[in-house]
């Protein structure tokens, strides 16, 4: 599948245990015309093998601590239930993507009895798992095991694939040597061309720690080589400084217009608020809601793809469970869900699809701008994001190049309350393109001429030292 088909997917993450009240997969297939409604593209399923005994972590374990590759939860249904929740994905109109854990396995694979040597060992022999925290877990060993391992590892995946399986999300894939990924890429991707790849990336502190051990780690640029979308998490850290106001909001998107230089032409991420491994986006934003939203609408239009965690919908506030039966029900209640399909609809403007779109940052204060232009077909769309909530002594922003007239707004039917009933579906501009700041976002569709955006200046990328 070529990149310009998977640059503005959006996937629906989606842990069957505590998705419903079953923790089996015909609930999820119960849930899917819903979550199609949303026009999600991926429904991302958390690990799904059977669970390790040994050393479990709370009373039915972790889904990353697995037994076996190839089997299924029986918490969970069947292989037939399986087949059925691929069919329905796919009926619906979506492709299903499953979380690949190949860095370890729980105490009770049978591999650490079969093959002792495909584990990690420590200087008395005894298998271990790096991080000491993870005790429900044994670290594989990837050197030295080219001819056995890998080789059962990729088989592995063709056998998902094989089943339907449309994509894999690749849990610590920055922990794993990167000669397997090129290797499992380039031979899965022989026989089933079009399997999305996703890498779970990590932070700047942990790869500075694995280098300094001398341990395995690669950074997103090395993961681009064998995956098509890597994680936010190397400028996560930045974003959540900046909604806390320890660092300025203008210094979170330089960060963001950093990752178009480092990274390759064609990069992609997943742009995220929250995900199973992190704080929900209702507990972050607890105390100023339209802030949230803000953050969420600007994540939505932002170059990359996008994920909705579910239970984000319904504002859920609490983080479930990995370990535990932590289903919270409610009651049919999505006060987001419509929020969410409008973000999700612009995503799929045939503006930001073009392959002749450029995206620009052209303000971070007093609230972020944003535009996607196309300027082969002359129009475009400007996103005016109030993330910061703090502007009382400035109403308006000043849009260079924007006639005045009337513009549609595409965001003018969000089913929030605060929104709808101050942004109407046609933005009035006068004053040479002066708009009012939105109490949340506003998207305007224009068309018939350019604007030309220029970035927002940054003292460190565009200080001009020439003649000091």
């Amino acid at each position: 599948m070529s990149k310009s088909n998977i640059g503005n997917l959006t996937f629906y993450c989606v842990y069957t245990r505590n998705h419903t009240e079953s923790g089996t997969f015909q609930g999820v297939i119960d849930d899917l015309p819903r979550i199609c409604g949303m026009g999600i593209d991926f429904v991302w399923l958390l690990p799904i093998h059977p669970i390790g005994l040994t050393n479990r972590k709370g009373s039915l374990g972790s889904p990353y601590s697995i037994d076996n590759f190839r089997e299924i939860n029986p918490e969970h249904g069947d292989l037939n239930d399986f087949r059925r929740l691929i069919s329905e994905v796919h009926r619906q109109g979506m492709r299903l993507m499953i979380d690949i854990v190949f860095r370890h396995t729980s105490h009770d694979c049978l591999w650490a009895k079969e093959h002792p040597e495909w584990y990690l060992r420590d200087e008395t022999g005894k298998p271990i798992a790096i991080v000491p925290e993870w005790s429900d877990i044994l670290d594989l060993k990837f050197e030295g095991n080219e001819k056995t391992l890998w080789i059962e590892l990729i088989d592995i995946l063709k056998y998902w694939c094989e089943l339907g399986v449309d994509g894999f999300r690749m849990d610590v894939a920055s922990g794993v040597t990167m000669q397997f990924w090129r290797q499992a890429r380039y031979e899965v991707s022989m026989i089933y061309p079009n399997i999305v790849w996703l890498a779970e990336s990590t932070r700047l502190p942990y790869i500075e720690g694995h280098r300094f051990k001398r341990e395995t780690v690669n950074t997103d640029s090395t993961l681009y080589e064998a995956f098509d979308i890597c994680y936010d998490y190397d400028i996560y850290g930045a974003w959540r400084a900046a909604i806390a106001d320890a660092i300025p909001i203008k210094s979170y998107l330089e960060m963001v217009r950093l990752q178009t230089t480092i990274y390759p032409n064609n990069f992609i991420k997943l742009r995220f608020l929250e995900n199973h491994d992190q704080q929900r986006a209702a507990h972050i934003f607890r105390n100023n809601r339209l802030k949230g939203l803000a953050w969420t609408a600007f994540n939505a239009f932002n170059k990359g793809c996008f994920l909705v965690h579910a239970g984000q919908e319904t504002e859920q506030s609490k983080t479930s469970s990995l370990f535990e039966k932590d289903w919270v029900d409610c009651k049919n209640i999505y006060p987001l869900q419509q929020f969410l399909h409008e973000l999700i609809q612009i995503k799929k403007n045939p503006i930001i699809q073009s392959n002749n779109s450029n995206f620009t940052i052209t303000h971070h204060s007093p609230c972020i701008v944003t535009v996607w232009e196309n300027e082969f077909d002359r129009q475009g769309l400007i996103g005016i994001f109030n993330v910061s909530q703090n502007n009382r002594n400035e109403e308006y922003i000043q849009i260079n190049n924007l006639p005045d007239g009337e513009y549609q707004n595409l965001l003018s039917n969000s089913g929030i309350k605060e929104i709808d009933k101050c942004e109407s579906s046609t933005i009035t501009i006068s004053n040479n393109g002066k708009i009012r700041i939105p109490s949340v976002a506003l998207i305007i569709q224009y068309s018939g001429f350019i604007l030309q955006p220029q970035m927002f200046y940054s003292e460190i990328f565009d200080f001009d030292y020439k003649g000091m």
